[in-house]
């Protein structure tokens, strides 16, 4: 078979698939979910995909204290849930300042497009009320 006998016009490679072959099915993407591991008495680390993610470490007097991938510290929290909840939900500072900076760029535009479909809508509302 040539390039031009080729239904979809491409070099033809004996013994490759097409796409329009059956082919074996294949496992979907899924996102790893984190994993959390009990590694000493009140110490908790995160993992995803066997890539540290960060811990959780009990103070003597009870409390629990967040640290991020890079084991510095988020904060400190009454409730284990609470701090993993913060690993979990943690941004380096550049991902923080970078959406305060869209924020900043974004709200004025969607405010100002608000406007637009509201007084649009009133004006839609208008000359149904009162026709041309």
């Amino acid at each position: 078979m040539t390039i031009a006998e080729h239904p979809a016009g491409r070099l033809y490679v004996h013994g490759a698939v097409s796409a329009t072959d059956p082919v074996a099915p294949t496992a979907g993407i899924v996102p790893r979910a984190v994993t959390w591991s009990k590694v000493d008495t009140g110490f908790h680390v995160a993992s995803k995909a066997g890539e540290y993610v960060g811990s959780v470490d009990t103070t003597p007097d009870g409390h629990f204290v967040a640290f991020d991938a890079t084991s510095a510290p988020i904060g400190r929290y009454a409730d284990l849930s609470e701090a993993k909840t913060a690993v979990l939900s943690w941004k380096p500072e550049r991902s923080r300042m970078r959406d305060r900076h869209v924020g900043r760029i974004v709200h004025p535009i969607a405010a100002s497009a608000g406007l637009v479909a509201g007084v649009t809508a009133a004006f839609g509302a208008l000359l149904t009320v009162f026709p041309a």
